[in-house]
């Protein structure tokens, strides 16, 4: 015997392992994407001077670009907060 302690049935084990490992897979996925997106406005900035830039800084003031790259900023914030939600709520006590 057990000692009356209820065990759960075994296929609620395999949801938590599977929803843990949704939760890694966004957690990894949205911290990319947020890296992916930061480093191609790094890269903007440091090619949209020309060829011979060895001083360049972030433009914030420019908005066009801005608008290209802060959605997918924020997707991947978005992301990362769901993995790490997901991570949380269902680990093991």
């Amino acid at each position: 015997m057990d000692g009356g302690a209820a065990q759960a049935p075994p296929f609620l084990f395999a949801q938590e392992a599977l929803l843990r490992l949704l939760g890694y897979a966004l957690l990894v996925l949205g911290v990319l994407v947020c890296s992916a997106t930061f480093g191609g406005w790094i890269w903007l900035n440091a090619h949209g001077c020309g060829t011979g830039c060895n001083d360049f800084r972030l433009r914030w003031e420019d908005t066009e670009a801005l608008a290209v790259f802060i959605p997918p900023f924020i997707a991947g914030a978005v992301l990362t907060l769901a993995g790490a939600g997901t991570i949380l709520s269902h680990r093991r006590k």
